[in-house]
């Protein structure tokens, strides 16, 4: 299902991710992620009734709300973190740090002492990270950025290869199916794409629409050609993990 890669980068080298097994030749890679239904939805009910949702909440709400993720999309950004074990992540519109938090948390969960999460923020005006514990934000883990996504995409100064990307940027149509663009092809294999406030428009399905190949004389979908293991929707997240397609 997901192999480990080792990513040639001038200035960026990637350890192994976690390992998880290939289909066999009598399971299809649909029912091999059946598992990561359950267990990502195990994390989520772990962290929302835990002592750091409240504490996030609670300062969140002290800060102030307007623009900042909620608590059911935190939980599942939580989730999906903690089922993929990353070591480079990339996300646009860290704003003041809610989403960046759970990320932040997961990693930490998890013991992964090596991980980067490389948080870009355009806006000047707001305190990027200020909701992060400052546990989290000292680990190490934390790498903000200020300044616009395309700059740092032209300037090669975000990893070449990743596990996993955020948007939570400018939610227009046009700028998502960007993101989405540049982004997926940096993506290991197994990587997750994921994004916020996939109900606004319709960029996410037809990103992952194109995702698809089908079969001429079925119609049904080419397992070899499709380029996702699986994609699915929780609350106002949507995630897509990537499978690279050979030849």
């Amino acid at each position: 299902m997901f192999t480990s890669e080792s990513a040639e980068m001038r200035v960026f080298q990637l350890p192994q991710r976690r390992q998880l097994k290939q289909p066999t030749e009598t399971s299809s890679p649909s029912t091999c992620f059946y598992s990561m239904w359950d267990v990502v939805a195990r994390f989520v009910n772990e962290i929302r009734v835990s002592e750091f949702m409240s504490d996030m909440i609670s300062r969140r709400d002290a800060y102030g709300s307007e623009g900042v993720m909620g608590a059911l999309d935190c939980a599942t950004l939580y989730g999906l973190t903690r089922w993929l074990r990353p070591l480079a992540l990339v996300e646009s519109g860290g704003f003041i740090g809610m989403s960046s938090a759970f990320i932040l948390k997961a990693l930490a969960d998890e013991k992964l002492a090596t991980s980067k999460l490389y948080s870009i923020e355009l806006s000047e005006d707001c305190e990027q990270g200020a909701l992060i514990p400052e546990e989290l934000r000292s680990s190490g883990g934390f790498v903000p950025m200020r300044g616009r996504v395309e700059d740092f995409l032209k300037g090669e100064q975000l990893p070449r290869s990743i596990d996993m990307f955020l948007h939570d940027s400018s939610h227009s149509y046009q700028h998502m199916l960007w993101e989405f663009r540049q982004f997926w092809p940096r993506l290991c294999d197994g990587g997750l794409l994921v994004s916020h406030d996939v109900q606004m428009n319709a960029a996410f399905p037809e990103f992952v629409t194109k995702t698809y190949a089908h079969e001429k004389r079925t119609g049904r979908r080419d397992v070899q050609r499709t380029s996702h293991y699986e994609w699915g929707r929780w609350g106002y997240i949507g995630f897509a993990v990537k499978k690279e397609v050979k030849g």
